[in-house]
């Protein structure tokens, strides 16, 4: 039995308080396809006119969290889209949906947090990795 509460407690690790407002910094992305983000502003992908990146500005609002789960909002210039999403047992990793995608990524501290996105519709896909910086 001491064993159990010992092994319990040990992964019952410190949650980090995701909520506020997070900044994408340091990405690479790239969207092949009609991207309903596509109206916030894109560029042509060097050397490939039918893949583009992203130009506008994406803003993460974590509104809500309750444990290992939250949820919250990411913005660019034009479209929103609803995300729900939930951290691992250390603590240490998370997943998080959007309406037509999915991240997964790393808790590097506090304010950091390392990710990638992709996203596959019958007329898109497009992938991303950077970090969210927590806007203080």
């Amino acid at each position: 039995m001491a064993l159990l509460t010992v092994t319990e407690t040990a992964m019952a690790q410190e949650v980090v308080n995701l909520k506020g407002t997070w900044i994408p910094t340091q990405g690479a992305h790239l969207i092949d396809g009609p991207s309903r983000h596509r109206e916030s502003g894109i560029k042509p992908a060097t050397g490939d006119e039918t893949r583009v990146q992203h130009t506008s500005k994406f803003v993460f609002r974590f509104e809500g969290q309750e444990g290992r789960t939250f949820w919250g909002v990411h913005s660019s210039a034009k479209v929103s889209e609803k995300f729900i999403g939930a951290i691992s047992v250390d603590g240490k990793r998370f997943v998080m949906a959007d309406e037509d995608g999915a991240f997964s990524g790393t808790i590097v501290n506090a304010d950091t947090l390392d990710y990638c996105y992709t996203h596959v519709t019958p007329t898109d896909r497009a992938v991303a990795c950077g970090l969210l910086a927590r806007e203080k």
